[in-house]
């Protein structure tokens, strides 16, 4: 039994919607955090310290937000919007 060629597409495209949105909430926070602490190292020459803070937060928080969506489809089937 062959599922709807519309359906599949409908799916597919689902999936690269996902992706792309997991992508964004990656890149996100680093650029956030990270550049962040970029330019508060450059404000107050104190070169390694913010720089390493903010990509540690940055990773954490990506890891978070990845963590939550994921869950969202888990339990609900679909992500929130």
């Amino acid at each position: 039994m062959s599922k709807n060629p519309e359906e599949k597409d409908a799916k597919m495209w689902s999936a690269y919607g996902l992706a792309l949105n997991l992508g964004y909430l990656i890149v996100t926070p680093i650029l956030a955090f990270g550049g962040g602490g970029i330019l508060l190292d450059k404000y107050l020459n104190s070169f390694p310290i913010f720089t390493f803070v903010g990509f540690i937060l940055s990773m954490v928080m990506a890891l978070v937000v990845v963590y939550m969506k994921m869950k969202d489809i888990v339990v609900l089937g679909k992500p929130k919007k």
